[in-house]
């Protein structure tokens, strides 16, 4: 086989594995369609805005530190919709905050879920918590997080931030859904049947 059929064959692998991204094909799309929240306003003020896109959703998040917060711990859950209004729950964790600042190791899905977050501002990375200001600009939650074989559905994402002693910080259920059918028609267009 001649060197430059050879190239043509490599040049032509390359361009295949690498459509995806040199085409903007995305496998499915994350999008988020309420964010329903309440925080502690001696502590925190927050303000969450929700921007529907044709090809994603994006979340602004501002939130706004009004003391210092010297320890903080953190309860998530991530359920999947199995049946209509019938979740099933897929992860439910709680992690001391300040120690997941300090360790990300230790929560391996979390530290995923957070360099993710932290790709879109700037925010919260020490502990304690200084006053301040720590926001998120057009996030979206990127797929490439999530595993491929993750269903078409529904999903809920529970965040709950308190002290030690109990007092909650911040509570809030985001409302999603995972929508294959970008994926499926890139798919078609790609095939060779």
């Amino acid at each position: 086989m001649k060197l430059e059929v050879k190239i043509l064959i490599a040049f032509g692998i390359i361009l295949f594995l690498c459509s995806n991204t040199a085409l903007g094909w995305r496998s499915f799309n994350v999008l988020i369609t309420s964010f329903p929240f309440k925080f502690n306003s001696d502590m925190i003020d927050v303000k969450i805005k929700i921007h529907n896109k044709t090809d994603e959703t994006t979340l602004d998040v501002v939130f706004n530190v009004l003391e210092d917060i010297n320890d903080i711990h953190l309860k998530y859950a991530i359920a999947l919709e199995a049946s209509e209004g019938n979740y099933t729950a897929l992860l439910n964790r709680s992690v001391n905050m300040c120690n997941f600042l300090k360790q990300r190791s230790m929560e391996p899905v979390l530290r995923v879920i957070y360099e993710n977050i932290l790709k879109s501002g700037n925010f919260i990375k020490t502990c304690p918590i200084k006053r301040g200001i720590y926001s998120l600009h057009e996030y979206h939650a990127d797929e490439e997080i999530l595993p491929s074989y993750v269903p078409e559905t529904n999903f809920i994402v529970d965040i709950k931030m308190d002290l030690p002693n109990g007092k909650m910080v911040f509570q809030g259920r985001l409302n999603g859904k995972i929508d294959k059918s970008k994926g499926f028609n890139n798919l078609k267009m790609f095939s060779l049947g």
